[in-house]
């Protein structure tokens, strides 16, 4: 685009000059051919003057005026005839237009073809009335114009040279400050994305200070906030360049031209002897470097609630206003992030409470079941344990081991629907006992649905009484058709209850408990859940016994 428009320049320059030339080429031969005519009037006319007594006289007089500039001289009469005619370049007719504009008082000069080469003919007229012709050598006008020429287009050309130079100079500082322009812009854009691109506080912080810092080539950059409690400004984050690392802090800061910063909401650029390692890294470098400091502060509705601060060294120097500007806009893109990062950082924080809340909750419930039912006491705590034990050796992401784990707290809750005389019977259940108790996943499922933050539950709910091979309830689901989750639980489940004394039996051994889970694989539970199983409670039987 550049090469463009510095071509276009040129040729627009080009022609403009030669146009100019052109025009001031012709008007320059017309200057010099008047020129060439009157000083050869001012020679010619007096002497023949003297000489007009008879034409004889004028004929001599204008003989010894002939010479190698001089080719020839006439003299006609008002009506064009010619009286008298020396030297033998003299056309054969009189210009009767040149005539008449000498004799009205005009300059009549105009260059014609001769004999020997080009000739410069004017008329000039006598006190007597009549007109004479002067024919000369056009050869020493043509040289004057050559001359005059070649200085035109000499102080034209450089001109022309200097006018381009000024152009490309004007292009040049235009094209450098609007890449200044899409630098900065550029910089801003990113520092903004990158910025806006996290909600958590300590990050949005750590990248502002690397990014001012490295915008400015300083050697250090900080991120200070308002304490909201004490009011005090606090180092929150900081970059250090020559180690290339951001760091998080928590620490008060006091130094006059941090507070002048924070208190007058106003850029305050400083020099000290030394980097300020001490105040915002909490350690002493042995650098001892001069610095140029400059403070931002960040404003959120015009109020500070932070400063932005980067020092470089000294021989880079000072601030200038355009970077001081472009940290003053980096700030003022902070403030908005910065302001969405606290609100996530109170809502993560609220979110946090209500969440230890509801488990509170939840145990407060698990802990009513138990005394509901006080043969499986402590049975939810254990196989929630157990199954989120499982579910992390089956390789459950994260994000669902709390689900697995409420699942399991949560799996009989629907027994509080169940009659109290059927839960604590000893003996075997009735057909009409066994369908109340069937019930209660379905029932358990009834209670949570309508808890937004117990979905992930739900599965376990509902099918942790599904066998795999399609003979359990409430549903009769088979294989791969119930979910993991409560394929997982199964095992554990029926682990533990036999691990445990029931009123209608004693605990099996661990041993015993794992042979008959191993024999109801690919019946009553999912082959792969069981080979983790067995595989993840060996491994813990050998560590009991390893401690031992």
């Amino acid at each position: 685009m550049y090469g463009l428009f510095g071509s276009a320049a040129v040729l627009t320059l080009v022609a403009v000059g030669a146009v100019i030339m052109v025009v001031h080429f012709g008007v320059m031969r017309s200057r010099a051919e008047d020129s060439a005519a009157r000083a050869a009037g001012a020679i010619v006319a007096p002497v023949l003057e003297e000489e007009s007594d008879s034409f004889a006289e004028f004929a001599t007089a204008a003989e010894t005026l002939v010479g190698d500039h001089v080719r020839s001289i006439r003299l006609i009469a008002p009506d064009g005839a010619v009286l008298v005619s020396s030297g033998n370049d003299a056309p054969a007719s009189v210009s009767a237009s040149a005539l008449a504009a000498a004799l009205d008082g005009e300059s009549a000069v105009f260059k014609s073809a001769g004999g020997s080469g080009d000739v410069l003919i004017s008329y000039h007229v006598l006190a007597s009335g009549d007109v004479v012709e002067i024919q000369q050598d056009y050869a020493q006008v043509a040289g004057s114009v050559a001359v005059g020429q070649r200085v035109i287009v000499l102080s034209l050309l450089g001109g022309l040279a200097l006018l381009l130079l000024l152009i490309q100079a004007g292009i040049w500082l235009t094209t450098n400050r609007l890449k200044r322009d899409y630098t900065r812009m550029l910089e801003l854009h990113r520092s903004g994305q990158a910025v806006r691109a996290s909600l958590d506080l300590d990050e949005v912080l750590e990248q502002l200070a690397r990014n001012c810092a490295a915008y400015t080539s300083a050697r250090l950059g900080a991120a200070m906030l308002v304490d909201d409690t004490t009011n005090d400004l606090v180092v929150r984050a900081t970059y250090d360049a020559d180690a290339d690392s951001t760091a998080q802090h928590y620490r008060a800061i006091e130094e006059w031209y941090v507070r002048r910063c924070a208190g007058t909401g106003e850029p305050v650029q400083t020099q000290l002897e030394a980097p300020p390692y001490e105040a915002l890294l909490a350690h002493r470098p042995d650098i001892g470097v001069p610095v140029v400091v400059l403070c931002v502060p960040i404003l959120a509705r015009d109020v500070p609630i932070g400063v932005l601060l980067v020092a470089r060294d000294v021989a880079r120097g000072t601030f200038k206003e355009a970077e001081i500007e472009v940290v003053e806009e980096m700030a003022a893109q902070a403030a908005m992030a910065l302001d969405q990062a606290l609100l996530f950082d109170k809502v993560r924080s609220h979110a946090q409470d209500l969440e230890l809340s509801y488990d509170s909750t939840l145990k407060v419930l698990v802990a009513a079941l138990d005394t509901k039912d006080t043969s499986t006491h402590r049975h939810s705590e254990r196989v929630s344990q157990l199954a989120v034990t499982l579910a992390k050796e089956l390789g459950f992401p994260e994000e669902r081991l709390l689900d697995v784990e409420r699942g399991a707290l949560l799996h009989d809750v629907g027994k509080i629907g169940v009659p109290d005389h059927v839960l604590r019977k000893p003996d075997e259940l009735d057909e009409g006992e066994w369908e109340a108790m069937e019930k209660h996943p379905l029932l358990a499922g009834l209670m949570v649905s309508k808890v937004g933050f117990l979905e992930g539950a739900m599965p376990i709910l509902l099918y942790h009484h599904e066998r795999y091979d399609g003979g359990g309830y409430p549903f009769g689901l088979e294989g791969r058709a119930i979910p993991l989750e409560a394929r997982v639980f199964a095992v554990v489940d029926s682990y533990d209850a036999m691990t445990s004394d029931r009123p209608y039996r004693k605990a099996m051994s661990d041993p015993e408990a794992l042979a008959e889970i191993d024999r109801a694989s690919g019946t009553q539970f999912d082959p792969l859940v069981v080979e983790a199983f067995v595989r993840m409670m060996e491994r813990r039987a050998r560590s009991t016994d390893e401690a031992a």
